[in-house]
């Protein structure tokens, strides 16, 4: 998995227009933030994190490369919710951006005492229902590069 640094614009999925920006692409070597979270934010996460809307899939699971031995866990529980991580790529409309997140956030923050960018955790709390027509809509009002690539 590729590393980015926190609201960096992330071009992971190809040179996009400026308004993705990455959340959570944590590697070795590379500081990133320590803290508490909510619990209403990683329960909102989750939510989002059960089946989310992806406009490409990549072939292959990434592995937590911050865990010694295991390589991390193929997915958490949280409150009956089961979160396949290291599949999927997550998206979550903002204020004037869409911040994009592996899936192994959820990981991270659970096991690795990552505390995501305030901007992002409002985000997730502010977001509509994954794949709802809200959510759909607001992806499209933040990145037209998105929207390309969910048309292919």
């Amino acid at each position: 998995m590729a590393y980015y640094r926190d609201l960096a614009t992330c071009d992971y999925f190809g040179p996009s227009d400026n308004q993705l920006i990455a959340v959570g692409w944590l590697a070795p070597g590379h500081e990133y933030s320590h803290g508490s979270v909510t619990s209403e934010f990683f329960r909102a996460l989750a939510l989002l994190l059960v089946e989310p809307w992806q406009p490409m899939v990549f072939w292959g699971r990434a592995s937590c490369f911050l865990c010694r031995f295991s390589s991390g866990p193929a997915d958490v529980e949280y409150e009956g919710m089961k979160l396949n991580v290291g599949w999927a790529n997550l998206f979550v409309p903002g204020a004037n951006c869409v911040f994009v997140a592996p899936s192994l956030i959820a990981h991270y923050i659970d096991s690795h005492d990552y505390s995501p960018p305030v901007e992002f955790q409002e985000a997730v709390l502010n977001c509509p229902p994954m794949r709802s027509m809200a959510y759909l809509k607001a992806i499209q009002a933040k990145s037209a590069f998105l929207t390309r690539l969910a048309r292919r």
